[in-house]
């Protein structure tokens, strides 16, 4: 269950626009960030939230673990989260991904990213098929350079694939 659209998170700075995708942790959204009110602009905000173990509460937004025998999972689960946002906000390289904000609210954590307007590598290789070769070269080279750079600071992906890729 997502976050339905119009729901204020951080007393009113970010407004949910609309869902984006899920994966196994976590949903993002892409959000409206109201700081600034002459200058609205669009954030992608990820929010953990373990489909298998965790549910929602309609009227309060809370994320509730579905059982207490997993509980302590998910609190590490939500830690490591929280770490994961830290780690990206201390990666500064054109090639990844700014995250600008975290946070915790509704029982979850949060981080905010600059949202990408556009489509993964996954879904254009859906919708135009195997790419030729200079373009090909030319998406690994900004994927090695990104990847060389994480793990310069002994950072590890984990979760490379077309679909995670902007």
């Amino acid at each position: 269950m997502n976050l339905p659209i119009g729901t204020l998170l951080q007393g009113g700075r970010y407004e949910i626009l609309r869902y984006i995708s899920s994966g196994g942790f976590g949903c993002t959204y892409e959000a409206r960030d109201n700081k600034f009110k002459s200058k609205v602009k669009s954030v992608a905000i990820k929010e953990f939230f373990v489909k298998d173990f965790c549910n929602r509460d309609p009227e309060s937004n809370s994320v509730l673990v579905a059982t207490q025998s997993k509980a302590e999972l998910i609190e590490r689960l939500q830690q490591k989260f929280i770490e994961e946002a830290e780690a990206l906000y201390d990666l500064a390289h054109p090639n990844i991904v700014r995250v600008t904000d975290k946070f915790e609210e509704n029982n979850t954590a949060y981080y905010v990213m600059d949202y990408i307007d556009g489509r993964s590598l996954g879904k254009l290789i859906d919708e135009k098929g195997p790419l030729g070769e200079a373009e090909a070269i030319d998406y690994i080279k900004q994927i090695a350079s990104a990847l060389g750079f994480v793990h310069s600071h002994n950072r590890l992906h984990l979760d490379v694939k077309p679909q995670n890729i902007m």
